[in-house]
């Protein structure tokens, strides 16, 4: 197979198919990557729905508020969960009691038990539709888009003996002046197995950044995607291409929060400045220098979008936000 995955051959009633297990190297720290992304179906027993999920999921994560939503994905019913944070799906006859959840970086974020969670999965024979695990270089110094593009015109990518296809996304044409950031992507995401390689600090809003992400994106179209896999990321994410077998850096989840808090929160004070810097300095002479009077005309509830994927983390511990106090690296 191109994929480069491990194939097991299984018989059905409509005869033979293959289905494809992803290699691991096992010589990496199972830390070596995170989490940011999963998706899975599952059926409550005794005929319990989309409300016992919940309430189990806060065994191994935090839940905030949950808003209904129109039905999605051959689901009857959705709700949204938390701000952004993932989506639970459930209802219709063709669905046979399943409940699909989908959790997104912030609400990856917010798992506090990968392993609780890994179990319970298993228990309850869930199914896993989708798993992305991803490796931050903050300094650029492994990973980068001149990294991944030798790493493609080489062999590095080519985990079945042919050069799988590539995307490019962003502002290419500006090279290594790219300010907005560039994204090579490997392979087809049709066929379960996608990577992405792109310049996220750039992406976050910081122009100079040298921080890198390697992500790889996982489907089970015709693929088994292992429990495991949420444990043991680094193992998987390393063995996902030839190039990716060096990782041996354990990722840290806080960093890379904070990292990304921080770039955002520097680019919206700047945007703020832009748009009502001179509204504030105006504001201070009508109030003869009163600085709460003029933050309590200006001030709203809520964080700005910017920052909204790590509201959940940023509200509990709002010093992350001040480089001088917890470090830009």
């Amino acid at each position: 197979m191109d994929s480069g995955d491990l194939v097991e051959l299984l018989a059905d009633r409509r005869g033979f198919h293959a289905v494809l297990h992803p290699p691991t190297v096992d010589t990496v720290p199972p830390g070596a990557a995170l989490i940011d992304a999963v998706a899975f179906t599952i059926v409550p027993p005794d005929e319990r729905s989309y409300t016992w999920v919940l309430d189990e999921l806060r065994q191994f994560m935090v839940l905030e508020t949950i808003e209904p939503r129109r039905g999605m994905f051959g689901f009857r019913y959705s709700a949204r969960i938390g701000d952004s944070a993932g989506v639970i799906a459930w209802g219709g006859e063709s669905q046979r009691g399943r409940v699909y959840v989908s959790l997104m970086g912030k609400g990856c974020s917010m798992v506090n038990d990968w392993p609780g969670l890994a179990g319970w999965l298993e228990q309850h024979r869930a199914t896993l539709k989708r798993a992305d695990a991803a490796y931050d270089d903050f300094d650029g110094q492994m990973v980068s888009i001149a990294w991944a593009e030798a790493q493609y015109r080489g062999d590095g990518f080519n985990a079945g003996g042919r050069k799988p296809a590539h995307q490019t996304i962003g502002d290419w044409l500006d090279g290594d002046l790219s300010v907005k950031g560039r994204t090579l992507g490997i392979g087809n995401r049709a066929s379960g197995k996608y990577c992405r390689i792109y310049e996220k600090g750039k992406q976050l809003g910081d122009p100079t950044s040298a921080w890198s992400r390697v992500e790889v994106e996982w489907r089970d179209q015709d693929r088994h995607i292992p429990y495991d896999i949420l444990t043991r990321p680094g193992h998987y994410l390393a063995g996902a291409y030839p190039c990716l077998a060096f990782l041996n850096i354990e990722q840290s989840k806080i960093r890379t929060i904070s990292k990304g808090a921080q770039i955002a929160f520097e680019r919206a004070i700047e945007n703020a400045r832009q748009h009502c810097g001179k509204l504030v300095n105006l504001a201070l002479d009508v109030f003869q220098g009163d600085y709460a009077e003029v933050v309590q005309r200006l001030i709203r509830p809520g964080y700005p979008g910017r920052v909204d994927p790590f509201s959940y983390h940023v509200s509990r511990s709002p010093s992350m936000l001040d480089s001088s106090l917890v470090g830009v690296a």
